[in-house]
């Protein structure tokens, strides 16, 4: 019984970690696929075969391009640093009662046990961590509001960053290749997606916040049962 649980738990990890990267991957696929002139956009060819290899072909891109668009994240996040809303973020939890009520709590526990670190110290997220670690049944409801920020997060990247190259094009249609569309219809889709851009922000903080900010009050809740 025990190893058709680990199975199912380790096959949903895998699915979302699919499900994770497919998604973002997708939607800049099928985006760019509007945006970009057709002479721009390659389309793989496998001879006779190449229909009924679509489907594998778009799943098998989208999920690289997943990567790739992850990869745009941590690097935008890198370069704004603190600035980051990542740690702006962080940074309104660890003021939080919560948090602080969490952080003495875990430091008692770990006390008790014979560990005395430090945990002033510790960052925001390695407290989580630790206080996830008490409370693994609750594991599955955490990481789905952190999915969901991540999922909005790579959509508003993927959007500005389409946006921003579509009004670039069309302010400057003097640049000698036009890979992206420039009429008019066109431009009022590039302006939507930077009003989705700011939407999906929205989105991303507030689910952001709260994965992150869970895993304390669920742990505190448990703590002084």
């Amino acid at each position: 019984m025990e190893n058709v649980k680990s199975f199912f738990e380790s096959f949903k990890e895998f699915t979302w970690d699919i499900v994770g990267y497919l998604l973002p991957g997708a939607y800049a696929l099928i985006l760019l696929s509007v945006c970009v002139n057709k002479e721009f956009f390659i389309h793989p060819s496998f001879g006779k075969n190449t229909k009924e290899l679509y489907p594998f072909i778009f799943i098998s891109i989208s999920y690289l391009l997943g990567h790739l668009v992850y990869g745009i994240a941590c690097l935008k996040e890198g370069i704004l640093g603190k600035c980051s809303y990542t740690n702006k973020i962080e940074r309104q939890i660890s003021s939080q009662k919560a948090f602080i009520l969490s952080k003495q709590l875990i430091s008692n526990a770990l006390n008790a046990k014979g560990i005395t670190d430090d945990l002033s110290i510790a960052s925001v997220r390695d407290l989580r961590s630790i206080a996830m670690s008490f409370i693994p049944q609750h594991d599955h409801k955490i990481y789905t509001f952190t999915f969901r920020s991540e999922i909005s997060n790579h959509t508003g990247n993927i959007s500005i960053i389409v946006a921003a190259f579509g009004i670039l094009f069309s302010f400057f249609k003097s640049i000698p290749y036009q890979v992206f569309k420039t009429d008019s219809n066109y431009c009022i889709l590039y302006t939507c997606l930077i009003c989705c851009y700011f939407l999906l922000r929205l989105t991303r903080n507030k689910f952001y916040e709260i994965s992150v900010g869970l895993p304390f009050s669920i742990y505190t809740a448990n703590a002084i049962k």
